[in-house]
């Protein structure tokens, strides 16, 4: 069973590694950012793909100007966390 699942999340770590290798070649990041997604996700696995996901705004149709706006009108971008919440 334990060699089920270990084969399962290293098969899954491959997938997601591959898929930001290769996704890293499309951003405009710099070079030092390409190669820390690509070690985070080596070491994480899913997780990491999953973080690289969030933190690429290019991947998302609904960002506008690079920030991502949830419910209520605040952004998930870092510039607009630091706003006050008036609620």
């Amino acid at each position: 069973m334990l060699e089920g699942v270990m084969l399962l999340w290293f098969l899954l770590t491959a997938v997601a590694l591959l898929f930001v290798a290769v996704d890293t070649r499309n951003t405009s990041e710099p070079p030092v950012l390409k190669w820390g997604f690509v070690l985070l996700t080596a070491y994480t696995g899913v997780m990491g793909a999953f973080l690289y996901v969030l933190a690429a705004a290019s991947h998302c149709p609904d960002c506008t100007n690079g920030t991502l706006l949830r419910a209520g009108g605040r952004c998930w971008d870092r510039r607009c966390i630091a706003l006050p919440v008036t609620e």
